[in-house]
């Protein structure tokens, strides 16, 4: 890949941070953006959440005016949602103690993500497949062909029961798959193991809460579970013989009239008829419930109205609800808040819940902001809400979350009408807040309006560093200094071809990347690896780039892009960042049928190194599918075995990477929904162990 010319020079780099400075780009505290044609922004006191009382009687009524504004809005929507290492030598077939075994690549130290896959610290593997769990010892990997697979039934998908992922806490002895259950009304379903016998898993308990599942973490033994939970709507609202349907036309009728009393009349009279049906109905037929079911039994119960919080300000019928738990079932507790975000960020000792203003007001001319609410997280107690920040535009991604030393930092891609110059376009911003006394957040500092026409694709935050990837045809790379939070202060700009869409720290010095490759002009389709030298923050450059080859004309991309699960780095050593082995799964797919590819690869980062990113070679899962029979075109016959009717690039679904070290060496494990395989970590052609699921 070709680098795009930096900026020409020092001077030229100055006389551009200082423009972007001007224009509130540079570092200190915010500076306003322009004034809004027709926009308006949602004062902090009306997100402020409160708890109803009690009797729920407020949530009554906050259930009517929100069902109101949703049944009379045309256009009602909820947010989508050091010392140089040698190589380390191949690894021998025998049966070794491992030294150490890579974990689920996760965004915070300390904070665990459920996953697909994990192994245990003897090489034992927990494998979620379909509605299934299996246990294998896959290490070590000669005998991982004929070594026994548990099989532990989780559900049926006929039933509606879909298992999303799962944590394991190896020294609780500990297992827990998150689900959800869609059959009737929808619940988030966390299934409990013991772990007394680790080859053979024991169910507990089921813990559920009405709604589905979104996102989960484990600090030590504590699960803390987000799931989404939409207040339902009642029958009536989608019947077109109901009453209030001629009211409803008559409303709309009197809108497009501009008519606005006659509207606001018709609106109240709307309003009083669906208070007084919610009133009738009560609050328990749109409370969540929650269940816990054991061998001896099930009990249930409805979440109580004093539990859940809401702004002032009415939004769309949706509950955040936070579930925490420990790995045994124990001390469990349920918060939520009024709310409709499916964006979750958490620290150690925060969550953090994030919206956009379209999910939480009604107004046509509601300008684009994202409220952030900060939970505080317990040992024992209910994650407790503890202040709220506010920033234009929407936030791409839980990655550009961070809180670090007190400090809340976000980056924000805002698409903003300019009343001066009557156009729109897209700006980025980095915002840092902090925590005061009384537990509000306060914005600290600002870098504003950084990318004009450019939307935000990457970013990462690196204690106090921080990372943003824009594009529009090649791909800025922002470097900043977070050292003092009044101040982020941008260092350096890169313009490459293509972008990153994710980003991974090597220690302090380097960052390695994964995206789209390209040149100045468009992307041509194909992964790009690329490895950054970021000792100086005021002078980053790209120390080398790797696009895996595809034969004849094709495609490449691989799930690490958008799943960091997927991308793992392993160093060689325990006590440096570098040098180390990348693998990520790899997908390609060529005009030329034989060269198209599902699998995994395999890159050498030495930064060091003459060539500092190395293809050691790809591990396929395609053989896997072609042993079995798929059906094809018309009257194709039917797939021997799930899933059916795939081109066996796809059915191979390549998903995670797991690294095993002994004292012989390496090795590269890596899975598929098909099967696993075992390779020579510095030779990954070098086959040493294959199983294929039934």
């Amino acid at each position: 890949m070709r680098i795009a010319r930096r900026l020409a020079s020092s001077l030229a780099l100055a006389a551009g941070l200082a423009q972007l400075a001007a224009c509130g780009g540079g570092g200190g505290n915010a500076i306003a953006p322009p004034t809004l044609s027709g926009k308006v922004k949602t004062p902090d006191t009306q997100l402020q959440p409160k708890a109803f009382r009690a009797d729920c009687s407020d949530f009554i009524s906050y259930t009517a005016d929100a069902l109101t504004e949703q049944y009379l809005s045309p256009r009602y929507y909820a947010v989508d949602a050091p010392i140089a290492a040698t190589p380390t030598p191949a690894p021998s077939a025998g049966g070794a103690t491992p030294s150490r075994v890579s974990e689920t690549n996760v965004q915070e130290a300390g904070v665990d993500e459920a996953d697909l896959v994990k192994a245990d610290s003897s090489g034992r593997f927990y494998i979620l497949r379909d509605q299934e769990l299996l246990v294998m010892k896959a290490y070590p990997a000669s005998g991982m062909g004929s070594t026994a697979i548990s099989r532990v039934p989780l559900g049926s998908v006929g039933e509606g029961f879909y298992a999303q992922d799962f944590f394991l806490d190896e020294a609780g002895r500990k297992l827990v798959v998150l689900a959800t259950q869609y059959s009737n009304s929808s619940a988030a379903v966390s299934l409990l193991f013991d772990l007394a016998n680790p080859d053979a898993p024991v169910e507990l308990s089921r813990l559920s809460v009405s709604g589905y599942g979104l996102e989960a973490r484990r600090i030590g033994a504590r699960v803390h579970r987000v799931s989404r939970f939409d207040l339902p709507v009642p029958a009536w609202v989608y019947d077109s013989n109901d009453a209030l349907q001629k009211k409803r036309d008559d409303y709309e009728k009197a809108q497009s009239n501009n008519d606005s009393n006659t509207a606001s009349r018709i609106k109240a009279e709307i309003r009083s008829e669906i208070g007084s049906r919610v009133q009738q109905q009560g609050a328990a037929s749109f409370l969540p419930v929650l269940s816990t079911r054991t061998a001896a039994g099930e009990t249930s119960r409805s979440m109580a109205c004093d539990s859940l919080l809401h702004p002032t300000v009415t939004t769309a019928t949706g509950l955040a609800l936070v579930e925490s738990f420990n790995t045994d079932g124990s001390a469990r507790v349920v918060s939520g808040l009024v709310n409709n975000a499916f964006l979750v960020y958490a620290s150690a000792q925060n969550l953090y819940l994030a919206q956009t203003s379209g999910g939480w007001f009604f107004a046509p001319n509601q300008s684009e902001e994202t409220v952030v609410y900060r939970l505080a997280l317990s040992a024992t107690a209910a994650a407790a809400y503890q202040g709220l920040a506010k920033v234009d535009g929407h936030i791409p991604g839980r990655y550009a979350l961070s809180e670090y030393q007190g400090h809340l930092r976000v980056a924000s891609n805002e698409f903003r009408s300019d009343a001066s110059s009557n156009s729109s376009n897209r700006y980025t911003h980095l915002t840092v807040f902090k925590a005061n006394a009384a537990g509000d957040m306060t914005q600290t500092g600002a870098v504003r309006d950084l990318a004009a026409g450019e939307s935000l694709r990457g970013t990462r935050f690196d204690g106090a560093r921080g990372y943003l990837v824009t594009f529009r045809q090649v791909d800025p790379l922002f470097a900043f200094d977070l050292s003092n939070p009044a101040a982020p202060a941008l260092k350096s700009i890169l313009k490459i071809p293509g972008f990153s869409s994710y980003l991974e720290p090597v220690g302090s010095d380097y960052l390695l990347t994964v995206g789209r490759a390209g040149d100045e002009q468009q992307l041509n389709g194909q992964l790009a690896i690329q490895l950054f030298d970021v000792r100086d923050l005021a002078n980053v450059r790209l120390v080398s780039s790797l696009s895996p080859a595809v034969g004849g004309s094709g495609y490449s991309y691989s799930a690490a892009e958008y799943d960091p699960h997927a991308f793992t780095y392993f160093p060689d050593r325990s006590d440096t960042s570098a040098p180390g082995t990348l693998s990520l799964p790899l997908q390609s797919y060529s005009d030329q049928s034989s060269q198209s590819f599902s699998g995994f690869l395999a890159v050498r980062v030495d930064p060091t190194a003459t060539a500092p990113l190395t293809e050691l070679g790809r591990v396929d899962h395609q053989g896997f599918a072609d042993t079995r029979t798929y059906c094809g075109g018309s009257g194709g016959v039917v797939a021997s075995a799930p899933p059916a009717c795939y081109n066996s690039v796809y059915a191979s679904d390549p998903r995670r990477s797991v690294f095993v070290q002994d004292a012989s060496g390496t090795t590269l494990f890596t899975i598929s929904t098909l099967g696993i395989k075992a390779s020579d970590a510095t030779a990954p052609a070098r086959e040493l162990g294959t199983r294929q699921f039934d």
